[in-house]
């Protein structure tokens, strides 16, 4: 992937492409066609990167034909922006010196004219309408950027959101989960709180799904994340684990008889949910089974889930749709 590379292709520029330039709209051709006359063509294939992140533009690129599309982070992601004939690229990074922050690639057979510095400032000094182009569209590139920059910052927080929230039931990740609990921890022990943790496993949920079939599966755990988040106070933090059939809540500032009594409020709602499919059968009554553990001095987030795991199999062992601390 090339940036600024030799100019192979030398094409006439013919003086409709010159008139057709905003930078030039207005100017005096005869007097800036000298200064021109010089400055290489580049030819760029479909899908040909004239431009990289991180790369300081060593010219204007002026587009005589075709068009430039632009590309935020990768250029597998759909193009933010395009630059079509008549327009121009490189502009700000030019005046300024400054690394690109976005790709800019051939959307089909596209001709620039590449402008460099020298001969850029010289036709600026030399044609007033030219600095006055340039000052309209530093301006308007400039309001561009802060619109491509919003929209990297909403592509990031919807990629951190992906990363850290089940797809299926819009619960919180085991990976989300567990960043939480450790600042949920620390805050509380910082507070002298107590902090109690519930593991919620659906009972016999594999046999189901065998038994009903994957879209009844999904129908149950989305119920059971439905229950979860209704019953949870709004500090209370609920998440999937591992894309499977278990769930874990975090409660802060509520000890072990607390958390006992969550737990027996979540059963008793999972045991009564009606589910209902989309062709309106009804699946028979699911139950689950929770551990609960309560946050012990010194202890670590991974310890503090594993003893409401251990806590989870005591509850299993009782016969299921139970719990255990």
């Amino acid at each position: 992937m090339k940036t600024d590379a030799p100019y192979e292709v030398k094409d006439a520029v013919s003086p409709e492409e010159l008139a057709g330039l905003r930078l030039l709209a207005d100017a005096d051709l005869h007097a800036v066609a000298g200064l021109l006359e010089d400055c290489p063509v580049k030819v760029l294939v479909k899908d040909e990167v004239l431009l990289v992140p991180g790369a300081t533009s060593q010219a204007l690129y002026l587009v005589l034909r075709g068009r430039l599309r632009v590309h935020l982070d990768s250029l597998e992601t759909d193009p933010v922006q395009f630059v079509e004939t008549g327009e121009a690229v490189g502009e700000s990074s030019l005046i300024g010196r400054k690394p690109l922050s976005v790709y800019i690639v051939a959307d089909a057979s596209t001709s620039v004219l590449a402008i460099e510095r020298e001969t850029f400032w010289s036709l600026v000094y030399a044609e007033h309408a030219v600095a006055r182009n340039l000052l309209t569209m530093v301006i308007e590139r400039m309001q561009a950027n802060n619109v491509l920059v919003a929209e990297r910052m909403r592509r990031r927080e919807q990629h951190r959101r992906q990363t850290r929230v089940d797809a299926l039931t819009g619960l919180r990740n085991r990976a989300a989960l567990v960043d939480l609990l450790r600042r949920q921890m620390l805050r509380s022990a910082m507070r002298e709180k107590p902090l109690a943790v519930l593991r919620v496993d659906i009972d016999h949920f594999r046999r189901f799904a065998r038994e009903f079939g994957h879209p009844a599966g999904e129908e149950v755990l989305c119920t059971v994340a439905q229950i979860l988040q209704d019953q949870a106070r709004p500090t209370d933090i609920a998440a999937r684990l591992d894309g499977d059939h278990r769930f874990a809540i975090i409660l802060p500032e509520c000890d072990e008889n607390g958390a006992r009594g969550v737990a027996q409020r979540l059963a008793e709602e999972v045991s009564k949910a009606v589910i209902v499919m989309p062709d309106e059968s009804i699946l028979p009554p699911m139950t689950v089974s929770i551990g609960i553990a309560e946050m012990r001095a010194f202890e670590k987030a991974e310890e503090l889930l594993g003893a409401a795991d251990h806590a989870l199999v005591r509850a299993r062992s009782r016969g299921r749709n139970a719990f255990s601390s």
